[in-house]
């Protein structure tokens, strides 16, 4: 009775009586002019004709154009405000202003020298630099070269190490998560903060309020802010839907000091750190990081917070740049780090980025991913790639945590595995890791999924790397996964039911909205 009554009165309730209050007004709008139904049903056409061109005109991949053409043809105005909502970015104009605003700020506040130049890549590979190159001039993110990398092949692998960071704070800790869920992890992480708040470090939290309005009620969240953590929930619903409500933060990111960050995989839920089993398994990862790098982190967070808050933070006294010192000199240990965010008010960077790797790998790709629902291009590049003697794995889950989203990606299966690409499915349970490694060079680790989504909708953050010693890591752990995953064969693929069959042709066609 008591969970009964907490969700009668909590926020997801009152937006779902929002909604539905807006679909009843719909339905007695339609059932009421019923008698006019020859003139509704013309005006239908029109506005499906109208929308048909825009999407058509639209800049927009091709490929997702045909879902969004007979979704307006099948449901003409329905369609059209479908479209508005979920598949159109020219509504973020505003955004994209201030976000532009916001890196220019960023740019300037830098400082950056010469150590930081791409052109200082010129005489290296020249893959490396094209593919650095491309992520610089689409993000205006900068190379760093004194960063030290660490990998964590799952969330609890990381868990001690990344509280005792967490408790080394003398300045701030900012962090930004897709998901807050109440439980064992967050209420760790409390406990540090409660203490750090007494000594003056400034603590901030950023959530996203789809992901998280599941999982941390308002009651919650009032108490955080009892203890003078700042918590600001990203884009909220207040009950009708708008085009702006489709792009989430999805970015996993803390960072401390401006000395140490964290991203990868995990949100801050017990089930990313095993303390409870949902789906199996939770198989993810953890990057940390150590050094210049990480302003580029302070950056990102600072972007959608100012955003969000409206305030207008000094960056420039964030960085802490008397603590380290500037070098021009490649080091061979540490690497090439380029941390980057990917927006849905600019070019499909991350895509471009895994197009530009998987096109230019000599010997071998390897990718994790909890989903796979890929475009036109990617498919081909994977299938080209494989075709000319790369060998290319992937590894996606066997457990889901969405059926329908599982069933979606296992649609990708038969042309994939029947023109030579290796498909895995992680048999323990989810993974839910974000990997990608080419040729025992290059690694990308974020919280970038392979799906419509992340790739076009969401704010995402992810960390391009060359040269670095967790090439290794990463590396032997996808190998240790292979073992613990079951090999997706044409036979497998050929024992699906027809109704599977039926089913996974039909989602395909929606994949833009999954």
């Amino acid at each position: 009775m008591k969970n009964f009554f907490n969700f009668i009165f909590s926020r997801i309730f009152f937006i779902f009586c929002m909604v539905l209050s807006q679909l009843l007004f719909l339905t007695v709008f339609l059932v009421y002019f019923n008698r006019y139904f020859i003139y509704l049903y013309s005006l239908n056409l029109i506005v499906g004709m109208i929308f048909t061109f825009m999407i058509i005109n639209d800049n927009i991949n091709p490929a997702f154009k045909i879902t969004w053409i007979l979704i307006s043809i099948a449901l003409p105005f329905l369609g059209g405000v479908i479209y508005l909502t979920f598949g159109e970015k020219r509504l973020l104009k505003s955004v994209k202003k201030r976000l532009y605003s916001f890196s220019i700020k960023f740019k300037d506040s830098m400082d950056l020298s010469k150590d930081y130049d791409i052109e200082n890549l010129n005489d290296s590979d020249m893959n490396v630099y094209r593919q650095a190159k491309y992520i610089n001039s689409v993000t205006g993110s900068p190379i760093f070269f004194n960063t030290k990398t660490k990998y964590f092949s799952s969330g609890e692998a990381s868990f001690e190490e990344y509280l005792e960071d967490l408790k080394t704070a003398e300045r701030f800790i900012f962090m930004e998560y897709y998901i807050f869920s109440e439980g064992a992890f967050l209420e760790s992480i409390l406990e540090i903060f409660k203490e750090k708040v007494k000594n003056g470090v400034d603590v901030r939290i950023l959530l996203d309020d789809i992901g998280s309005i599941l999982t941390l009620s308002n009651r919650k969240i009032e108490e955080i802010r009892s203890f003078g953590i700042k918590v600001v929930e990203f884009n909220p619903i207040k009950g009708i839907i708008l085009p702006k409500h489709n792009n989430r933060t999805h970015r996993k990111m803390t960072i401390i000091d401006g000395k140490i960050a964290y991203t990868g995989g995990i949100n801050i839920a017990d089930e990313y750190i095993n303390v409870i089993e949902k789906y199996g398994y939770w198989k993810d990862s953890v990057l940390r990081l150590e050094g210049h790098a990480v302003w580029q982190f302070i950056n990102m967070f600072i972007s959608l917070w100012d955003y969000s808050t409206g305030e207008n933070t000094d960056i420039s006294s964030l960085y802490g740049k008397n603590e380290h010192e500037s070098s021009s000199k490649i080091n061979e240990e540490d690497g090439v780090v380029i941390p980057f965010t990917e927006t849905p008010v600019q070019e499909s960077m991350s895509e471009n980025m895994y197009l530009n790797m998987i096109r230019r790998a000599n010997r071998y790709i390897y990718i994790t991913t909890p989903y796979l629902i890929i475009t036109w291009e990617m498919e081909k590049a994977l299938i080209s790639a494989a075709k000319m003697g790369v060998d290319v794995r992937i590894i996606t889950p066997h457990i889901p945590d969405k059926r329908y989203v599982h069933l979606l990606t296992r649609s990708f299966y038969k042309n994939l595995v029947d023109n030579g690409v290796k498909i895995y499915e992680f048999e323990k349970g989810f993974i839910h890791a974000k990997n990608c490694i080419c040729d025992d060079e290059f690694v990308v680790i974020g919280s970038i999924n392979l799906d419509y989504r992340s790739l076009y909708l969401h704010f995402e953050c992810a960390v391009w790397t060359y040269g670095a010693p967790i090439v290794k890591d990463v590396k032997e752990d996808f190998e240790l996964t292979l073992k613990e995953s079951l090999r997706i064969t044409p036979d497998w693929i050929k024992s699906r039911s027809l109704l599977t069959r039926v089913l996974q042709s039909l989602l395909k066609l929606f994949a833009p909205l999954m």
